[in-house]
């Protein structure tokens, strides 16, 4: 990206997610082969839940704390900081206790009606105390990626996936191993984890009950409820079919499809995590001091280089990620590893939408978001429906595509209205097309073991791509060269 200031975020939460990406891939089979498939997909089914209520308890106040910080640092809105920050911490104290109380009543109401999983209640009542945690670690986190601290984020980040690793190996060592245990884990390394960020805020922390502001409360609720609505449709796109999986085909084919699906996740991390935490405050702070043409320009750029980059990176998971499930987690779960292309390319679908819908949440038109959120979710659900009994854990995965696109093309349509930037499609569709070549030419080649696939492969396909890239990008190879020696140091012109 051209803008430099971008790119040291973008570093800051690339370097993190990988670093968090390597401690979940070691976590990986301590899991999947210290429970069984039923047990590794109940803890995914539990885990995917208590996700989706932790996006719906935020409210999307967290993207509002983004966007109102950008206006009020810069006097754009006559809400004082002070202000916000007391408004703040109430909305997201009261948020975590009637979050945590839902999910208490959920887990006694509904989780047992969905399996027979023994203690399923029990589990619930211990996650509990996730689900609380992550609420006040939202507020915390989103306050400080708002004033562009990425790199104490991305550390919060490192400490919460190592502790729990730290943790599970411990467990491992002395105790009987088990999903119960697995969740104490979690749980402590959350607290961990929130109470570090909680003291990196602590000389930010302002609150005095005569600065609580009603008026801006409602206003930060008024935008981020459309948000909250579209973040949980997302993890409704992402996890309804865990449960229609589990209804249909029962709990060994929902371990194979959790397994492939929380691996694939790990490219979401190291490609999502850093491009959309770095993204948004950067544009908002953009567009506040420097307008559209700027703005427009900046995210024209990114995308650009979001696509030549994020195109090859999924090609290669795609290529090589089947042999290291069934390295890292045995061959028990190979049946799941068909639907990882497709989990991986809705990813990158996901990706840009961040970047063509900017002009949505700039201009606070979050309602246009929530409708096409609605809409992919239903047409999720319904072929979900129609797709998992006829094709299995395949047909959720190509589900999946089709209503990111929908969701994509729609949002588009709406941002554009409000804030447009140029889209260059030539160079990424010879990228799509040369990569398409290297996974096929690939793919058909065999060394032997899972090992040697994933060495081979992964070496070739690494070195090929690369050079897909460098040859049809003048700005990637140009960035490339330049930090060559001879080039950098001016002698080859």
């Amino acid at each position: 990206m051209a803008a430099s200031g971008a790119l040291t975020h973008i570093r800051n939460y690339f370097s993190a997610g990988m670093l968090a990406a390597m401690a979940g891939i070691i976590t990986f089979p301590l899991l999947t082969r210290s429970l069984t498939v039923p047990e590794y997909g109940i803890l995914g089914l539990i885990t995917s839940s208590l996700t989706l209520f932790v996006a719906f308890g935020k409210l999307g106040v967290q993207h509002a704390v983004i966007r109102y910080y950008a206006q009020i640092k810069n006097k754009n809105i006559s809400f004082s900081m002070n202000e916000m920050n007391s408004t703040i911490v109430v909305i997201f104290v009261a948020l975590a206790i009637v979050t945590t109380g839902l999910w208490v009543i959920t887990g006694y109401a509904l989780l047992p009606r969905v399996s027979d999983f023994e203690n399923i209640t029990q589990l619930a009542m211990l996650a509990s105390g996730i689900v609380f945690l992550r609420l006040l670690g939202s507020g915390i986190l989103n306050y400080m990626r708002a004033q562009q601290r990425s790199a104490v984020v991305g550390i919060t980040l490192i400490l919460s996936r190592y502790l729990y690793l730290a943790l599970i190996i411990g467990v491992m060592l002395l105790y009987q191993f088990s999903v119960f245990i697995v969740l104490v884990a979690m749980l402590i390394a959350e607290i961990i984890s929130v109470g570090f960020a909680a003291r990196k805020y602590w000389p930010d922390f302002h609150f005095k009950l005569h600065e609580i502001t009603p008026t801006l409360g409602k206003a930060m609720l008024l935008y981020g409820m459309p948000l909250m609505m579209l973040e949980t449709l997302g993890l409704v796109m992402r996890l309804s079919d865990r449960y229609i999986i589990q209804a249909v085909l029962g709990e060994n084919a929902l371990g194979m499809y959790s397994a492939s699906y929380n691996l694939t996740s790990y490219l979401d991390l190291i490609l999502l995590a850093a491009m959309v935490q770095a993204l948004k405050p950067y544009y908002m702070q953009l567009w506040e001091t420097e307008g559209a043409t700027k703005t427009q320009a900046f995210l024209a750029d990114g995308m650009h280089t979001y696509f030549v980059v994020g195109i090859p990176l999924i090609t290669l998971f795609s290529l090589v990620s089947p042999y290291l499930l069934s390295f890292l987690a045995s061959d028990k779960y190979s049946p799941g590893t068909i639907i990882i292309p497709f989990v991986a390319f809705s990813f990158l679908l996901e990706g840009a939408m961040h970047f063509l819908a900017a002009g949505l949440y700039i201009k606070k038109n979050t309602k246009a978001l929530m409708f096409w959120g609605v809409l992919a979710t239903i047409l999720n659900l319904a072929f979900n429906l129609i797709a998992i009994p006829i094709y299995g854990i395949l047909g959720a995965a190509v589900v999946t595509i089709i209503s990111y696109l929908v969701f994509v093309i729609g949002v588009s349509f709406s941002a554009f209205n409000f804030l447009s930037f140029k889209i260059s499609i030539r160079v990424p569709l010879l990228i799509t097309l040369l990569s398409l070549i290297v996974y096929t030419l690939l793919f058909k080649l065999h060394f032997g073991s899972d090992f040697a696939n994933l060495a081979f492969k992964g070496l070739a396909g690494s070195v090929l791509l690369v050079f897909a890239v460098m040859s049809v990008d003048t700005k990637i190879r140009k960035m490339v060269l330049d930090r060559l020696p001879p080039y950098k140091a001016g002698t080859v012109k």
